[in-house]
């Protein structure tokens, strides 16, 4: 798709701008506050500033969990917790059965490798609705230090610890291959955010050709792209588009 542009990326800028949209926790939150799902899943949960927000039944899946307090359970109804890998918590357990009906809501913010985000996005979506609505964290890098498969020192001091990762890749791959997804990419610092809704949960597009795509994706280069090249690419929106309850509405309902 990408790599029949032949461009020198020298000259394209190694840094841009930090996002200007609404931060992402604020914009998970009116998610929350708007579309009042009743399920929602959670992978890559930390201390748990994010699952904070739902009020729902809730999953999250988390490797170490690094809570300091018990403040995420907040008011919901039911809270799982499985302090395992991704890959584990989905060959072991099926999610819409503790939940007893599908996901209606998820938040991915896993590990930070294309590939993984890949797995996790399939996985979820097979136990979603069609108007279910998958959030994924850190798609749209604004400097190529903090888009690679390791950490590494940032032109920007302030983006020190603003490790994207390459799963921006795995943007480009759901672009090419699943053009029946309905995708929001928005401008949420630090690294964006992608909102994905009009979900298949019987495709196996993505199982079927996991060794494939991975091999498409990792012969991407975000250095030949182009920072800005690639914000157009995938049709990055300010936040605005989706900063009111009927804006909102507009694009997903559940």
């Amino acid at each position: 798709m990408m790599m029949s542009q032949q461009v020198d990326w020298k000259s394209h800028a190694a840094s841009v701008p930090d996002h200007r949209g609404a931060h992402y926790v604020n914009v998970l939150k009116c998610a929350h506050q708007w579309l009042s799902p009743k399920t929602y899943l959670e992978i890559g949960t930390a201390a748990g500033g994010s699952l904070r927000l739902a009020q729902c039944a809730a999953i999250s899946v988390d490797p170490k969990y690094s809570f300091k307090t018990a403040d995420f359970i907040a008011h919901k109804p039911f809270c799982a917790l499985y302090q395992m890998t991704s890959d584990s918590f989905f060959r072991e357990h099926n999610p819409g059965r503790i939940f007893d009906r599908p996901i209606d809501l998820a938040f991915l913010d896993g590990m930070h490798l294309c590939e993984y985000l890949l797995r996790d996005f399939a996985n979820t979506e097979r136990h979603c609705r069609r108007n279910s609505v998958i959030v994924m964290d850190d798609c749209v890098p604004v400097e190529f230090a903090i888009a690679g498969r390791a950490p590494a020192k940032p032109i920007e001091a302030h983006r020190a610890n603003w490790w994207a990762g390459d799963v921006w890749r795995t943007l480009l791959a759901l672009r090419k291959h699943r053009p029946d997804l309905a995708l929001t990419v928005v401008d949420s610092p630090e690294t964006g955010l992608v909102f994905a809704t009009n979900l298949d949960p019987l495709s196996t597009l993505l199982t079927d050709n996991y060794h494939a795509i991975v091999r498409e994706m990792m012969s991407l280069s975000l250095e030949e792209i182009g920072l800005e090249e690639f914000f157009a690419m995938v049709c990055l929106e300010s936040t605005s588009v989706i900063d009111r309850e009927d804006k909102m509405s507009q694009r997903f309902s559940l």
